[in-house]
């Protein structure tokens, strides 16, 4: 009689492929990199200036390339994120980067749905202030992870039960 094995439980890698890691790259750039050009078009002009064209061609730029990294940041969640809180890998720098681009999409929201003269400006300051403190969370992150790679291996197993 053959006895009933124990299901095994299936392990993710926690680090990203090659393909999520350079998407990831390049939408981080892009979104820095519209939303800074936004800033400086719309308060580097005179006051009597007309509005430059790069306003709302940054802002188009900004919002579809924050959609597709508000899914990719959905996707990671079961493939990268619990995998390595389960690991105990990157904890802290972990957690920045959610608390980062947690403060993003929240205030990216705001900045299109809230209404009045005074929670405008604070949402404004607030994602001025994450989106550029990001690329800094960002690298932190990755330099933690491959240090703690370099580091020590550790175990590959993820235990379902936590």
């Amino acid at each position: 009689m053959k006895q009933p094995t124990k299901p095994q439980s299936r392990v993710f890698a926690p680090m990203l492929g090659l393909p999520s890691r350079r998407t990831l790259y390049v939408l981080t750039a892009l979104l820095v990199a519209t939303g800074t050009a936004w800033l400086f078009a719309h308060f580097g002009r005179q006051d009597d200036a007309l509005p430059s064209p790069v306003e709302p061609w940054s802002m188009k730029i900004h919002g579809a390339a924050a959609m597709i990294a508000i899914f990719m940041a959905g996707t990671m969640v079961h493939r990268h994120v619990l995998p390595g809180w389960r690991m105990r890998r990157n904890r802290v720098a972990g957690i920045a980067m959610c608390i980062a681009l947690g403060s993003l999409a929240a205030t990216g929201y705001g900045l299109y749905y809230f209404d009045g003269e005074t929670l405008r400006w604070l949402t404004e300051r607030l994602h001025w202030g994450a989106g550029f403190l990001l690329p800094a969370v960002f690298a932190g992150h990755v330099c933690a992870a491959r240090k703690s790679r370099r580091a020590k291996p550790r175990s590959t197993r993820v235990d379902t039960a936590m």
